[in-house]
């Protein structure tokens, strides 16, 4: 069992708090604001192998390629030096919803691009535009290492819809695609960060 699994009880009556503060707000991101958001940003993390692994078994809304990989697989990813795996956890002033999040990018350094893996998060924290600042630290994270192109792709399935349009609005532009599979470009030097400012994002 991860810390999550173990923590379920605790997480679920911390959310039952957020629903209840959350009706004396009527506009969301005065509600956001209040909740003292913070995300640590783990790279690379073998610590965390098996929770990362358990994510890509079990989450699929909010899921874009519904990847699923074993801890072997999250290990080769973290020992390839083509390859690194960022994940998060999430905390507000209700408590830790533990590591919950997920992107493994995988770099081409004769081409100078890169490619989302994996993109995934639980959703127990959705809405909560905590997807915006992850984005905003990996493509600066893949910036970093003087990469000009970044592709991605979404993969439909039964449960990830509400992603489907995920990489549009981050800015991505359409390649090619289907009812089944959509790829998508970026150029990074395009890349509009949304700069969440009560999101305090902290590295692991």
């Amino acid at each position: 069992l991860t810390a999550e699994d173990q923590n379920k009880i605790k997480m679920y009556k911390q959310q039952v708090k957020r629903e209840s503060i959350k009706k004396e707000f009527t506009d969301i991101e005065d509600f956001l604001s209040s909740l003292e958001l913070k995300i640590t940003i783990f790279e690379n993390d073998e610590s965390i192998i098996s929770r990362m692994s358990q994510m890509t078994q079990k989450t699929n809304q909010f899921n874009l390629t519904t990847q699923r990989y074993t801890e072997a697989d999250i290990r080769n990813f973290i020992d390839n030096l083509d390859s690194n795996v960022y994940a998060f956890s999430v905390a507000d002033k209700f408590g830790d919803s533990g590591v919950t999040g997920l992107c493994i990018v995988s770099n081409n350094s004769k081409t100078e691009s890169a490619e989302i893996d994996t993109l995934l998060m639980s959703c127990r924290i959705i809405g909560r535009n905590i997807e915006s600042a992850f984005m905003d630290y990996v493509i600066g994270k893949i910036k970093e290492k003087k990469i000009g192109e970044l592709k991605a792709k979404y993969i439909k399935k039964l449960k990830n819809d509400q992603v489907k349009e995920f990489y549009d609005k981050c800015g991505f532009k359409l390649v090619d695609g289907d009812e089944s599979k959509i790829n998508y470009v970026l150029s990074l030097k395009d890349y509009k960060p949304r700069k969440i400012e009560y999101i305090e994002v902290i590295n692991g």
